[in-house]
């Protein structure tokens, strides 16, 4: 077997509920309460209902339930549609300082084959706490390997969350250790993600891909428990998947490390927005109080790391974003929001304010550069600074290390609710509200995950 897929199934295969700890456990229920709430908040939304349009064509003789619509359909289908409401408004986690992406992603796999094996709380748990193991330990052995002459650019990060997504559907659809590899071979060899999906001017994909992935993991998975094999080594043979995206790496998993579950490390965005703009909404906060006049201020300068300036601040359509996924991806318009209007919230990307000639004319002022510095001393120095420089010369500055909802300042339990609210009150009468609360935060005694899922459909 693969040295890499020999590591996934063992750990995979060894990991149990009950060999997680109690604040592993918390931390679990607390991040899929946070992305139950995301997609609940992108139900309606124009990807979102092209996915659900697309399950509901499909019965199935296992089958699994769409969050928000209620569809019931193949489990992958509905892993494809789970996802894209999961990360449509951009609302959803991410994992500080390694590349892993939006770890929550995982949640559409865990749910989709959660429900189709008709498991419970305790399952879905479990799925999700392996998910954030294998793609947060993939994202980091890929870090430390270093870029690979720029390979790694290349790839998304759909392309290492279809192998988590994979390890996910194959535990929780009870497939055997060998059964386990091949659906990691099929998933893996089949299903490499181009990085185009998030450069330029981005398009309602930028959403899809890692939902596209859990799709095709799932697919593989299900394909594998009926006797499908995939190829032998296929990320360390020539060919394979290493020399695909520029490896090798390790993957590690809790149980055989000294660190905690890499769960305890994921960041809880308070903006609907990409991960790098969190600090810079926070500073903007800080210094809102101290602007007499948005009118008055001749420039205001973001100074982030280096990968957030590449992600959120280079190129000419991060300041003349045409389209929402582009504008949650632009720190010149999720700044002049800040700025212009006192925060940044969802209706502004509904109503296109990132079109309007004002917004636009006040993101020419604003200047993003990437420090190196931010990007090697992660946590250690601020991770953002906003200077506001004002036309009489006076100079605002605030400077933010760990943001709102980062690891270091997570959200209280109350920070949740507010924002789980924010995204359920336009869909879900209160009773329903408080009933699915209540569910999530006792997950562990949920017995038939189905209970949840019927819970976000909107009576």
């Amino acid at each position: 077997m693969d040295p890499l897929i020999d590591q996934l199934t063992s750990y995979a295969q060894d990991l149990s509920f009950d060999a997680l700890p109690e604040e592993v456990v918390t931390q679990t229920k607390n991040q899929i309460l946070d992305t139950v709430g995301c997609a609940i908040g992108a139900g309606s939304s124009p990807p979102a209902m092209i996915a659900r349009a697309m399950a509901a064509e499909v019965d199935s003789r296992t089958p699994a339930t769409v969050l928000v619509g209620g569809e019931k359909t193949s489990p992958d289908l509905a892993a494809f549609a789970n996802g894209v409401m999961v990360r449509y408004l951009d609302f959803n986690d991410s994992y500080a300082g390694n590349g892993a992406g939006h770890p929550s992603d995982m949640l559409a796999s865990t749910l989709a084959c959660a429900d189709a094996a008709q498991g419970g709380g305790k399952a879905a748990i479990l799925g999700m706490a392996l998910g954030y193991e294998v793609l947060c330990g993939l994202g980091e052995g890929r870090a430390a390997a270093g870029d690979a002459g720029g390979r790694r650019q290349q790839w998304d990060q759909a392309t290492y969350g279809v192998v988590a997504a994979s390890v996910i559907a194959a535990k929780l659809l009870g497939l055997d250790r060998e059964q386990m590899g091949h659906a990691i071979s099929l998933a893996t060899v089949s299903h490499l993600t181009l990085g185009k999906i998030r450069r330029g001017q981005l398009s309602y994909w930028k959403g899809c891909a890692v939902a596209n992935a859990s799709r095709n993991a799932v697919f593989s998975a299900m394909v594998a428990a009926k006797g499908m094999t995939g190829p032998d080594a296929v990320f360390q043979s020539p060919n394979g998947f290493f020399d695909a995206v520029g490896g090798p790496y390790e993957f590690q998993g809790a149980g055989s490390h000294d660190g905690p579950f890499r769960i305890m490390k994921a960041h809880t965005k308070a903006y609907p927005a990409g991960h790098f703009s969190q600090g810079p909404l926070d500073a903007v906060r800080e210094l809102a109080p101290k602007i007499s006049s948005t009118s008055a201020i001749k420039e205001v300068r973001v100074q982030t790391s280096r990968s957030g300036y590449d992600a959120m601040g280079s190129g000419e359509s991060r300041w003349t974003p045409e389209t929402r996924e582009t504008a949650d991806h632009s720190l010149p318009f999720v700044v002049a929001m800040g700025i212009l209007e006192g925060g940044l919230r969802i209706s502004h990307y509904d109503q296109e304010y990132f079109k309007r000639r004002e917004v636009r004319a006040f993101m020419q002022k604003i200047r993003v550069t990437g420090a190196e510095e931010y990007e090697s001393e992660w946590g250690a120095v601020p991770l953002t600074v906003v200077d506001v420089e004002m036309e009489s010369g006076e100079l605002l500055t605030a400077q933010v290390t760990h943001p709102l909802g980062h690891p270091q300042h997570p959200m209280t339990d109350a920070d949740r609710e507010r924002k789980f609210r924010s995204l359920a009150e336009p869909v879900l009468e209160e009773q329903q509200i408080v009933r699915l609360l209540d569910r999530l935060r006792n997950l562990e005694r949920v017995e038939r995950i189905g209970e949840v899922l019927e819970l976000t459909v909107a009576r």
